[in-house]
């Protein structure tokens, strides 16, 4: 497939997930900026290309230039939502066939049957890139504390325990937002060697309840301890089987006291999880339920009417000059 996609020239993890996996199955990207695993062609080639290309995804989150949908009158658009709230942030000037959504929660009420679709993070392929280790850590817990109070809590019960065999805190790394290299991530040596050490691995939501530790901590190998997500995802783990789930401090203690005393439990849960992420939560397969959804809804004249907005008198004049360079 020839594929147009409008993106944000910041790294994102759910466009980089998408991104990469689309290469991933051999499709052609034309891109809009040089980032996300993708390469930045002119608006002009991006407005011709757009006119046959099979599949036209508008990203969300910095920077996307949006004005660029304007000029596009190929019907088979779909739009990605990846920002952290879960209030639906869709670009209100175009119809299209479908929206994906990120943080889709689990009771959001679809009184119009719009054909919307949740879109969680994915493994990238540099989440497995990583020597194997001796797992010489019991329970990790690597997070910014300070964008969630339950993070904090969960670091306090975590020091409570004074296990030197228990890591809590932040490796001082910062995974992207940097000018030098804005557009992709950033290696993080001691976060993933923490990881690949770690027999149990933390998760506590962040500013959305999708969050890139989720993914990152089975494709380690490594238990995932997490708090309960309040979104959908396609093929979920299942707590006791392919990870554990808490949805209280309290009961955070409770699950940690379980696992730390049986490491054969251990084993066995961190390895049902990674063969899990391994066969549904992988770049490629995750590009690959996106279009198997986009193909629900293509040809015919279904759209998400209920995200669509008449353009402002005067919307277009403004947009059109020093755009087409």
């Amino acid at each position: 497939m020839k594929i147009v996609c409008i993106l944000s020239p910041y790294y994102d993890y759910l466009t980089a997930s998408l991104m990469e996996g689309l290469q991933e199955l051999g499709h052609e990207i034309i891109a809009s900026e040089s980032s996300n695993y993708a390469a930045r062609s002119s608006n002009g080639k991006i407005l011709k290309e757009a006119e046959r290309a099979d599949l036209i995804v508008v990203c969300s989150n910095k920077g996307v230039r949006t004005r660029l949908v304007d000029y596009m009158d190929n019907p088979n658009k779909v739009f990605v939502d990846g920002s952290d709230s879960q209030a639906f942030k869709v670009y209100p000037y175009a119809k299209f066939r479908a929206v994906f959504k990120r943080e889709l929660n689990k009771c959001w009420n679809n009184k119009n049957a719009d054909p919307v679709y949740p879109l969680p993070f994915a493994a990238e392929k540099r989440y497995f890139d990583h020597p194997r280790l001796q797992r010489d850590i019991k329970a990790s817990f690597a997070a910014n504390l300070n964008n969630n109070t339950m993070r904090y809590s969960i670091y306090q019960r975590l020091l409570n325990r004074d296990d030197a065999a228990i890591f809590c805190g932040s490796t001082g790394e910062c995974a992207y937002i940097r000018s030098q290299s804005r557009g992709w991530p950033i290696k993080t040596p001691k976060y993933q060697d923490i990881l690949y050490r770690s027999r149990i691995a933390v998760n506590v939501v962040g500013a959305g309840y999708d969050c890139a530790r989720y993914w990152e901590i089975p494709a380690a190998g490594t238990l995932l301890l997490t708090q309960e997500l309040d979104i959908t995802i396609p093929h979920p783990f299942t707590s006791g089987t392919n990870c554990m789930v808490f949805k209280t401090p309290d009961e955070f203690d409770e699950k940690l006291d379980l696992l730390l005393s049986d490491p054969a439990l251990v084993e066995t849960i961190a390895a049902a999880g990674h063969e899990h992420l391994v066969k549904y939560h992988t770049t490629k397969e995750r590009a690959a339920y996106f279009l198997a959804m986009v193909a629900e809804n293509s040809g015919g004249n279904r759209f998400c009417e209920s995200f669509y907005r008449a353009k402002p008198r005067f919307h277009g004049l403004k947009r059109v000059f020093g755009f087409m360079k």
